[in-house]
């Protein structure tokens, strides 16, 4: 996981966690490399028992480390006493330094130094009072030690002895030197520290802020840009932390306004289009109504046959006129839902056969039902409003027909989950890009709008509205041999019917 994509609450603890641990560790591990460089400047390559010389001087601590060195030898390794080992090695240094050396163990002597006898060394450190084991003496008469090493190759006894050994001027650890040495590590390690700090906390500091300010500051650029009224500019920051989320959030109601705002002047295209549409549509009856009341006045239906003629196309219009208010008031509704929906399980295989049996059909008018492999095919609707929608499309289809025949053809087809309808028609169809035109409100097919009969440009908008209520949805194509294909999508009812 990256740094931006951690939250902003670990993202501080883990700067400060890093202000504190990184600087203390670099800190120790400068202050264990000058304590080694201290320790193994000018000793032997063999083992840190030579240790360095301050002034010159053999101390105690360095006899200590040698003997120390022996004993660990003594148990970690098989062939110690083989030429060349480490032990041997080891004892070749203190030999030089004018100590004896004699290693024994259940056995007998496994070793001793030259020039001396175990019975001799005894007696030198028994003189020094190293009489016990373990001890380690060291005087202006001398230096002697004994101790005894158990491990898998057995248990090791060893005797060290240098009478006249002299004591070293000073203390064990040379203080005045390593006083001086001190005072030079503190000052090192003291303006590190102070160099790492500030670096340490400088570095995350930045990384911190910029991972905080920069997503803040495209946010705020943005939240301008929404201001201004542009709602095409995105963030632009994406990452797992809270920062992130904001910024995607941002991202998705700036989405959201805008299909809102396409929506409302879809709306408002729309309004205006309905409004003209009832203008025209309620202007043609009321100016036939008008004419025909008028020639009624003047006396032009001077017969009775006039008169009823007349009389009977005034009362048609006002039928036109009322199916229109009627139509209009129920797409007001729908489009408000303040239009209540009953649902209830009906099987639409059943549901058609019976509607196409008892179908009132113009001269010139056929129709088929073809529920292909679809046994029954159930489904939640509201039986009086899909009426609506089936008569909507039946009438649309015989308005829409070429001379004075027509083929209604209706075609079923089931899956797990839907049932699908297809209306056919064998009428005038619509223009490639009418598709979805056709189902706005007061849309007709004829630009001019002069053909009042073929309806009010609602039906196909109520269809729609009622379809989408019912958890479906409706779309139309043209027909390749011509006519129109209108098809709706019905979730299945699960369950038995």
């Amino acid at each position: 996981m990256k740094l931006k994509d951690l939250d902003v609450r670990k993202k501080i603890i883990l700067a400060n966690f890093m202000m504190i641990v990184i600087p203390v560790l670099i800190i120790v591990l400068v202050m264990i490399g000058i304590l080694i460089g201290i320790l193994t400047g000018a000793g032997s390559s063999v083992t840190i028992a030579a240790t360095s010389k301050w002034a010159g001087e053999t101390t105690n601590y360095q006899l200590q480390l040698m003997i120390d060195s022996l004993s660990e030898d003594l148990v970690e390794n098989k062939n110690v006493f083989r030429e060349g080992s480490t032990l041997l090695e080891i004892c070749s240094e203190l030999e030089a330094m004018g100590v004896h050396i004699a290693i024994s163990d259940g056995t007998g002597t496994r070793y001793i130094s030259p020039g001396v006898s175990p019975g001799e060394l005894e007696a030198q450190a028994n003189a020094l009072h190293a009489d016990g084991s373990p001890s380690f003496v060291r005087t202006q008469e001398g230096f002697a030690c004994r101790t005894v090493t158990e491990s898998e190759n057995g248990v090791f006894s060893i005797v060290a002895a240098a009478p006249g050994f002299a004591y070293p001027a000073g203390e064990y650890y040379a203080y005045d030197s390593l006083k001086a040495h001190l005072k030079v590590i503190l000052v090192t390690v003291g303006a590190a520290a102070i160099i790492i700090i500030i670096f340490t906390g400088s570095y995350l500091s930045k990384r911190l802020s910029r991972s905080i300010l920069a997503p803040v500051r495209k946010l705020g650029e943005a939240t301008a840009a929404v201001r201004g009224g542009n709602l095409d500019r995105p963030v632009g920051y994406t990452s797992g932390d809270e920062l992130g989320q904001v910024c995607a959030l941002f991202d998705e109601m700036r989405l959201r306004l805008k299909e809102s705002k396409q929506a409302e002047q879809r709306y408002e295209q729309q309004r205006k289009q309905m409004i003209a549409g009832i203008s025209h549509d309620l202007s043609t009856p009321i100016t036939t109504i008008k004419g025909y009341v008028s020639g009624i006045l003047d006396g032009i239906a001077d017969t009775p046959e006039k008169k009823e003629h007349y009389l009977r196309t005034i009362y048609g219009r006002a039928c036109d006129m009322e199916q229109m208010v009627d139509s209009l008031f129920l797409f007001s509704k729908l489009d408000l839902d303040e239009e209540p929906f009953r649902m209830e399980r009906v099987d639409l295989v059943a549901y058609f056969e019976d509607y196409f049996a008892e179908m009132r059909k113009p001269v010139g008018v056929k129709s088929g039902f073809h529920p292909g492999t679809c046994r029954s095919a159930p489904v939640l609707i509201d039986r009086l409003q899909f009426d609506r929608v089936i008569a909507n499309l039946a009438d649309n289809s015989i308005k829409y027909r070429r001379g004075d025949s027509c083929l209604l053809e209706l075609w079923l087809s089931c899956t797990e989950n839907e049932v699908v309808l297809e209306w056919k028609d064998d009428g005038i169809g619509i223009a490639g890009g009418e598709a979805e035109k056709i189902f706005e409100s007061f849309y007709r097919t004829d630009p001019a709008r002069g053909n009042a009969a073929k309806g009010s440009g609602l039906g196909l908008s109520i269809a729609r509205r009622i379809v989408e209520r019912m958890g479906g949805y409706i779309s139309a194509r043209a027909r390749r041999s011509g006519g129109l294909c209108i098809t709706i999508t019905l979730p299945m009812a699960k369950g038995e019917v």
